[in-house]
């Protein structure tokens, strides 16, 4: 399979249909982006942008970013369960870091049950992805966000994150669990990354 990941020159104002399996480099008068879809979203990143006392790339159309969901947003009631959740396992100290996952089963006419998300929390919290989607993931269902907690410590995406979060997925970390909670929320396509506000995602 040679188009995994594949190269497109923006020379027309209509961007054509991605012909990449997972993504595709846009070469534009702007920059160059990173575009990829899946079953719940389709999105368009920076990767490099143009210098604003640079000179444009001529002959090349100029590109803007876009993330686009394809499914309703987030009920924020799950988001508000995770936190909960995560606030007890700091406050007795079993667990300083939870790991939840947010899924979505995109149900058919007259199919039950129908479309809706749900929580996974994996018993064994080092569970990997890999894992979670075998072995706890239905059929029909698609895993959307990942959330895990930092106990009292604020949020933030450490290397580690940056090193694991490589899927076309969102995801989210929480902290300052004995305050007022926080938390940062990012869209991250293959280990490229924008920062996205919790009303884009939630409601």
């Amino acid at each position: 399979m040679n188009n995994l990941v594949t190269y497109h020159l923006h020379r027309t104002p209509v961007l054509p249909p991605s012909d990449a399996h997972f993504y595709q480099y846009v070469i534009a008068q702007n920059g160059v982006f990173v575009r990829a879809e899946n079953a719940f979203v389709s999105a368009c990143l920076p990767v490099m942008r143009r210098k604003a006392a640079s000179p444009p790339i001529r002959g090349l159309q100029p590109l803007t970013q876009w993330v686009q969901l394809k499914i309703p947003q987030i009920p924020l009631t799950l988001l508000e369960t995770v936190i909960a959740d995560a606030q007890v396992s700091a406050e007795d100290g079993r667990l300083d870091e939870t790991l939840s996952y947010v899924v979505w089963r995109n149900g058919r006419d007259g199919e039950l049950p129908s479309s809706h998300y749900r929580l996974i929390k994996p018993a064994d919290q080092q569970a990997s992805p890999n894992f979670v989607v075998t072995e706890m993931v239905e059929p029909g269902e698609t895993v959307v966000m990942d959330i895990h907690s930092h106990g009292a410590a604020l949020p933030y995406f450490s290397p580690t994150d940056d090193r694991d979060e490589t899927r076309l997925r969102f995801y989210g970390v929480i902290g300052n669990l004995r305050g007022a909670p926080q938390w940062r929320f990012r869209l991250g396509i293959y280990g490229y990354w924008l920062e996205m506000d919790r009303d884009a995602l939630f409601v």
